[in-house]
């Protein structure tokens, strides 16, 4: 069972789930309102840091025994519970229905709703492991944004340089698992 609970601040870590033949996906994002450890019970994730930042702990222990006295805490525990639900329901409909490309602008607006930049630090490799495409598929697919003028993708690193264009090319699962509305025109 995990010692600590850790709110990150600034920084993103990816919900990774490992398959036993050796794949990882990311099944969740957490970020600032989320909490990156379990209570009561071991963990059913790996956490995997995907962007440094500040990110406060406090002792399990600790949180147990406050818990209870604070319903305010319980209120926004269980509001982000329900958004997390949401949105990975919203990511299994998503992965069901739409292109690489739709699920890679969903992932890539979702981050730059996370951080503070239009700089995405990643490589091509770690991108595939997260969504669960292969490489190539990654390699298309970016290809076919940077083509549009949407992005630039360095080695390492991928730099939205128009948000707007990859909003109008998204499926309306992002705009459903943020629970925004799609701007008109």
């Amino acid at each position: 069972m995990p010692a600590y609970v850790y709110y990150p601040v600034g920084a993103i870590v990816s919900m990774m789930t490992d398959m036993s033949d050796g794949y990882s996906v990311e099944t969740y994002m957490l970020s600032k309102s989320s909490t990156v450890g379990a209570l009561n019970a071991p963990s059913f994730y790996r956490a995997y840091v995907r962007n440094s930042g500040l990110a406060y702990r406090i002792p399990v222990c600790i949180l147990q025994r406050e818990y209870p006295f604070c319903p305010f805490y319980m209120q926004s525990a269980m509001a982000a519970m329900r958004r997390m639900v949401m949105q990975l329901a919203q990511s299994i409909a998503c992965g069901k229905h739409h292109s690489v490309e739709q699920q890679l602008i969903r992932w890539m607006l979702i981050t730059l709703d996370r951080i503070s930049t239009s700089k995405i630090a990643i490589t091509h490799k770690e991108l595939s492991g997260i969504l669960g495409f292969r490489r190539e598929a990654m390699t298309l697919s970016l290809k076919k944004l940077t083509g549009l003028g949407y992005i630039e993708s360095r080695r390492g690193e991928i730099e939205v340089i128009n948000r707007k264009g990859l909003e109008a090319l998204s499926c309306d699962c992002y705009w459903i698992g943020q629970e925004k509305t799609r701007p008109v025109g």
